[in-house]
């Protein structure tokens, strides 16, 4: 009978849990995902640069501790941060902005090539790229969000003659207009990277 008796306690506590954490699941709101997505349009005002030769972009861009992680966020006053609710990254920032920028570099420079991590073009003279981002973050102007990216750059001899020249280095501060929406604010920080292309691309 004792044997009995704590099984039926366990199973009503089984019973309990798992009622318990289907409620929690059903309350629990839906996460959604962003990413760098999409191709925005080039700038009209965009200018060609003049360097011809070969781009290999640094896989490895500099970005500040605090984009290394997976939520959206918002500048709060003079110090604080607030990350969007559900909103999540669908990858680290710092593994798609790579990849995202040499593709706009790409569009921008053709018939140029342009790669990332790895020279595929063995003749001819090449340049590696080496961009920091200092800044990229949504902060509050009272009606909407102002999005900012400051960001430096310079070149590199990769495969070029002793004492070749190079494009000066550069830097950029741009500044986009937003709602407050999460799905608005990474469709700006995706169109603020092909503004950094332009910048990097008419610099050289």
């Amino acid at each position: 009978m004792t044997t009995t008796l704590h099984r039926r306690d366990a199973l009503l506590l089984l019973g309990a849990a798992i009622l318990f954490t289907g409620c929690a699941t059903r309350s629990a709101p839906p996460r959604r995902l962003f990413g760098l997505t999409g191709t925005p349009p080039l700038p009209e005002d965009r200018k060609p640069g003049q360097d011809n030769r070969a781009w290999v972009l640094s896989p490895q861009v500099a970005l500040p501790e605090l984009l290394d992680r997976d939520e959206l966020l918002v500048a709060e006053g003079s110090a604080g941060l607030r990350p969007l609710p559900e909103a999540r990254w669908a990858e680290p920032l710092r593994e798609a902005l790579p990849r995202v920028l040499g593709e706009d570099l790409w569009r921008l420079r053709q018939p140029y090539p342009v790669t990332v991590g790895k020279q595929h073009a063995p003749d001819g003279e090449s340049l590696r790229l080496i961009v920091q981002v200092d800044e990229w973050l949504a902060r509050s102007d009272g009606a909407g969000l102002q999005l900012k990216l400051r960001a430096r750059w310079h070149w590199l001899p990769l495969q070029a003659p002793a004492g070749t020249t190079l494009p000066a280095p550069g830097a950029a501060e741009l500044s986009l207009p937003c709602s407050a929406q999460a799905d608005a604010l990474a469709d700006a920080y995706r169109r603020s990277v092909t503004l950094l292309a332009a910048r990097i691309v008419a610099s050289s």
